[in-house]
């Protein structure tokens, strides 16, 4: 039986989401975290994800995360990313606020805030830095050693730029990545070898692979992130076209080189636009507000109006 991608969403969650292995969650987010000392953590309360439900599979647009609290009351989000929608800077500022908003009830005070961090695995590259681990703070732009507050971090794991280093087994981040990449057996070996955390979330992983029901629920979830990369591809394809048919025509008047280049980006953003607008169809399907749309797709509130209703 071939070994189950462990970064596939339903399978992350499925490890890393379940209060019974709440230490294996501990372990990733002191790794993550690069939490020592003191500032480790021991403890993790884990809300569970209920959005894909059992009695509906087809549910493509759940949004598979893991969320949990520190025992200090701060709310740390992880969401897995195998497809680049080319928004996730937007999308990570929208679902932080989201999570930080949430924690106040009505008629408490804004001292009550706890830190809100949103750690983002990303199976595409993103940041433009070469670094595959990055994490973003609120700091005062003339004077980077003033931090305005703690409340808000964002942090990227990009896996393609994981790839082309050689991991440092000594870093539990490293360990921890190579579990969920497709790693040679002897490196994946390595890791389990050198952290029973590893060892633990391998036996999980391999007992999963055992269930039929998870296997259905596994294999759903590759077949979207194949047709979404598709789709994508296809959207990109079609844009292009459209836009060297259109440059073709006005090169003749001004001039062919110019033409083909105006063509050519126009037709990225054909494709860009077809991707905003598909976007928001999975967003409307969702239940969200016309207005939540607004800020991440980056669309009218017009021509959302128009998507809904067709």
């Amino acid at each position: 039986m071939a070994r189950l991608k462990a970064k596939n969403d339903y399978i992350f969650q499925q490890i890393f989401g379940k209060p019974e292995n709440k230490e294996l969650l501990v372990s990733f987010l002191n790794g993550v975290l690069e939490l020592e000392g003191r500032s480790v953590l021991t403890d993790i309360i884990i809300e569970e994800n209920t959005r894909l439900r059992k009695d509906n599979p087809e549910d493509k647009l759940g949004i598979l995360d893991v969320k949990a609290r520190t025992l200090m009351g701060e709310v740390v989000n992880i969401e897995v990313q195998l497809v680049n929608q080319y928004n996730m800077d937007k999308r990570t500022l929208w679902y932080w606020a989201k999570l930080f908003s949430e924690q106040l009830k009505e008629g408490q005070p804004y001292s009550e805030l706890k830190k809100t961090i949103t750690i983002n695995i990303l199976d595409f590259n993103y940041i433009a830095i070469d670094k595959y681990h990055s994490a973003f703070h609120l700091w005062e732009d003339g004077n980077k050693e003033y931090k305005l507050t703690d409340a808000l971090e964002i942090r990227f794991i990009e896996l393609p730029k994981f790839r082309k280093i050689s991991p440092d087994f000594g870093k539990s981040l490293d360990r921890w990545l190579i579990f969920l990449e497709d790693s040679p057996e002897e490196v994946l070996e390595m890791a389990i070898n050198s952290d029973p955390a590893i060892a633990k979330a391998e036996s999980i992983l391999e007992q999963l692979g055992s269930i039929d029901e998870v296997k259905r629920y596994y294999d759903y979830r590759e077949k979207l992130v194949r047709d979404e990369i598709s789709r994508l591809e296809g959207a990109k394809a079609e844009g292009k076209a459209e836009g060297k048919a259109e440059g073709k025509a006005e090169g003749r008047a001004e001039g062919r080189a110019e033409g083909r280049a105006e063509g050519k980006a126009e037709g990225e953003q054909i494709g860009i636009e077809k991707e905003r607008r598909n976007m928001a169809r999975n967003l409307i399907a969702m239940g969200l507000s016309i207005a939540d749309i607004v800020k991440a797709t980056g669309l009218d509130k017009e021509e959302i109006s128009k998507l809904k209703f067709k």
